[in-house]
């Protein structure tokens, strides 16, 4: 099993930090400019890094999400065991 899926809190975690690296790299550019030669440096790191760490996050919310259902479904089902069994009025 990936760990994406074992620890999905994780997984947004790590995507939510390099969202956030990526804008402080990006806000030391804009005040302090950066060299020329910086500069493709600077784009890969605001662009790239949070589009690579975002790639397994619609896994990590699925797992969540099916996780909540899971739990759901089995209140459920225990709220169902508790009622008493009748007949159909119609006999059917």
């Amino acid at each position: 099993m990936p760990a994406d899926r074992r620890h999905p809190h994780l997984t947004l975690l790590v995507a939510s930090l390099s969202v956030l690296s990526g804008l402080a790299v990006c806000a030391a550019a804009i005040l302090v400019p950066a060299p020329a030669a910086a500069v493709p440096l600077v784009a890969l790191m605001c662009v790239g890094c949070p589009m690579f760490a975002s790639w397994e996050v619609p896994v990590a919310i699925e797992s969540l999400r099916a996780r909540r259902g899971r739990k759901a479904l089995a209140v459920l089902r225990k709220s169902l065991d508790k009622l008493p069994e009748v007949e159909h009025p119609l006999g059917l």
